[in-house]
């Protein structure tokens, strides 16, 4: 985080973000691309990001870690909210494994709060503020955040922002387990700057029984929002069976023109082929290959435990026998070791998944 003392840096200052085109923070213009993880939000990302009017963000990991949306009782002071804004900053130009913003990026944040009037400083219009700077300076008028887990948010975050639009992104979760299984294989895949931190904790992550109950609460979550006006769901295999379709229809929903260069992107970060950014488009070829790397014992679990959200989206469920009871031992077997290694490598956030499960279940209760 930034630790630059004194208070924040003048409004007047020369070399403050661009405020051309920058719009009054709830009002902003967001796009959210939700789903499961390993649901093909990156794809569905990069795809809108290269329509000439939206800026693709990295995965900004702000609401739940950050900022709680449902707390609607914190309060930031200014030197936190500057703070957050650099490290946001450094989010995009960095990603998710930097070491922290740069003194610029710090500047940069303690600027842009002091533009900000003092009844907009607070964590919702923060967030809001950076996205609009930064798609502002770039020429846009949408930024496009990726954050899959923002599902969990998304009723509340329809009512804090006005303008903005989700687009979640659903897959079949057997093919879910099986790019989550794959995926410690990044860097061989075409991901050598990953580090073998992250590797591992991917690796420690995965577990059929886990990934499963990741998928169904947050399918849960987007089938309670189906129907909204601006709320919208997307098949995987819908999008791979017929992209400009599908891609036209999303652009329908955002209220943009269908742009042909949106489906050239490269075929980077799938954890069932090679990336090869030299391959452009959007490829079917992954669909089905989840059952050249998941054993029965793992197709159970899933089926099992998703069942009847599967029925209901379309996926056809195999034998609830293939494979028998001896084929679930492995999974029953790792699954201490498994919740060991989430808590040894990833607390932070399997807490918020935890959190964010029981506020559910505590809601549907109630309801």
């Amino acid at each position: 985080m930034c630790n630059t003392p004194g208070p924040l840096a003048s409004n007047t200052s020369a070399d403050r973000p661009s405020k051309a085109g920058f719009v009054p923070a709830l009002s902003a213009p967001i796009i959210f691309v939700t789903g499961a993880s390993r649901s093909g939000t990156t794809m569905l990302a990069r795809i809108l990001g290269s329509h000439s009017g939206i800026l693709m963000l990295n995965e900004m990991h702000y609401f739940g870690a950050d900022w709680d949306p449902y707390d609607a009782t914190r309060e930031f002071s200014e030197r936190r909210l500057a703070d957050l804004a650099g490290e946001l900053l450094a989010r995009q130009n960095h990603g998710l494994w930097q070491n922290g913003p740069s003194a610029d990026e710090c500047n940069w944040g303690q600027r842009l709060v002091a533009d900000l009037p003092e009844h907009e400083r607070g964590p919702a219009e923060l967030f809001a503020a950076v996205l609009s700077r930064l798609s502002a300076d770039a020429g846009k008028t949408f930024a496009c955040e990726q954050t899959p887990r923002n599902i969990y948010y998304a009723a509340r975050l329809l009512e804090i922002y006005p303008n903005a639009r989700f687009v979640h992104i659903v897959r079949d979760p057997r093919a879910v387990l099986a790019s989550q299984k794959n995926r410690w294989q990044v860097r061989r895949l075409g991901a050598p700057h990953v580090p073998i931190s992250e590797v591992l904790r991917i690796r420690v992550n995965y577990h059929p029984y886990t990934m499963t109950n990741l998928w169904v609460k947050a399918t849960d979550e987007a089938l309670r929002l189906d129907g909204h006006a601006r709320f919208k769901m997307v098949r995987f295999e819908d999008l791979a069976a017929d992209a400009e379709g599908s891609i036209r229809d999303v652009c329908s929903f955002l209220s943009l023109q269908f742009e042909p260069g949106m489906l050239q992107i490269p075929h980077w970060g799938s954890s069932n082929v090679v990336s090869d950014s030299k391959q452009k488009g959007v490829s079917a070829e992954v669909v089905g290959k989840w059952r050249d790397s998941l054993s029965p014992g793992e197709v159970r679990i899933c089926e099992k435990t998703a069942r009847n959200l599967m029925q209901k989206l379309g996926y056809a469920t195999e034998s609830p026998d293939r494979g028998g009871t001896l084929s679930l031992i492995p999974s029953l077997l790792s699954y201490p070791l498994h919740l060991v290694g989430v808590a040894a490598f990833n607390p932070a956030r399997a807490w918020i998944h935890v959190r964010e499960m029981l506020r559910r279940g505590r809601t549907t209760q109630g309801s």
